[in-house]
């Protein structure tokens, strides 16, 4: 942990903080288990070896992100502290969308699919 300045982005200091960096393997692992956790909450289904979970954590959510998990269910744990949005595929279950916000400062999420199916 090193300590930074916080500023504004338009550069106005409002205060001291730290930073550090985190075990990108740990965080991404971390989101896995969690999809697969709340696929199993919410679905009643277990996402075993046959599906694979892409995972990411984004520096903000722009525009783009926001409209393509508008029509997802959204749940809120902690007084907002942890909000998700959720939603999976009506023709193909095992396809799913997931979008995490932690404290309002760190977002992440992933998608899941079956194994060997391509995305582009």
């Amino acid at each position: 942990m090193e300590p930074v300045w916080l500023t504004t982005p338009s550069g106005v200091i409002h205060g001291l903080g730290y930073r550090g960096l985190w075990d990108s393997d740990a965080h991404d692992s971390t989101i896995e288990r969690m999809v697969r956790g709340l696929y199993f909450h919410h679905y009643g289904e277990v996402l075993g070896p046959q599906v694979e979970i892409k995972t990411h954590w984004f520096r903000e959510l722009n525009d783009d992100m926001v409209e393509a998990a508008s029509e997802c269910d959204q749940r809120s744990i902690g007084d907002g502290q942890f909000v998700y949005r959720f939603g999976r595929a009506s023709d193909a279950p095992l396809h799913s969308l997931w979008l995490f916000q932690f404290h309002m400062r760190h977002w992440a999420g992933g998608y899941t699919s079956r194994v060997g199916f391509s995305h582009d």
